[in-house]
């Protein structure tokens, strides 16, 4: 149906997290340009650990991560909304919503020295945060489209 049809081409509504981020690793690095951004969709390991992996995310990642790799000058969470347009069993497994903006020439060196700040203990890591299966994180890289 049309309808239908709409529904599924609509982009999901998430609502933006209250907390008490750190606003300088949010405003300091903000006279710049995007040139990308970074997606994560992520999870806590278990109904149990989510009031553990919200301190951990606002608190110790975000600050690091904008901190740390170099190119990654802002990032803003966002949690999944209550209200849809797609029925809850079409909705995704992992309801948290990271948007770091990006500013580098070099992507792909953006990109690596994440990676590598994830496995090699620059950014510290929580057991709070689910790292495999559906919930495991998913980390999605976009550049602007030319109009």
């Amino acid at each position: 149906s049309p309808h239908a049809a709409t529904v599924s081409c609509l982009a999901r509504e998430y609502r933006r997290l209250p907390n008490a981020l750190n606003q300088k690793h949010f405003e300091s690095k903000r006279n710049f340009m995007s040139t990308a951004i970074l997606v994560a969709h992520v999870h806590p390991a278990d109904p149990s650990s989510e009031d553990a992996f919200n301190r951990w995310y606002d608190d110790v990642h975000i600050p690091q991560v904008v901190e740390r790799v170099p190119g990654v000058v802002s990032a803003s969470r966002f949690f999944l909304a209550d209200v849809q347009l797609l029925p809850e069993d079409a909705l995704p497994a992992r309801r948290y919503l990271s948007i770091y903006q990006l500013h580098t020439e070099d992507l792909a060196g953006t990109a690596q020295a994440l990676g590598s700040a994830l496995g090699d203990g620059t950014l510290d890591m929580s057991e709070a945060i689910a790292t495999t299966g559906d919930t495991g994180p998913e980390l999605l890289f976009y550049v602007p489209t030319e109009n």
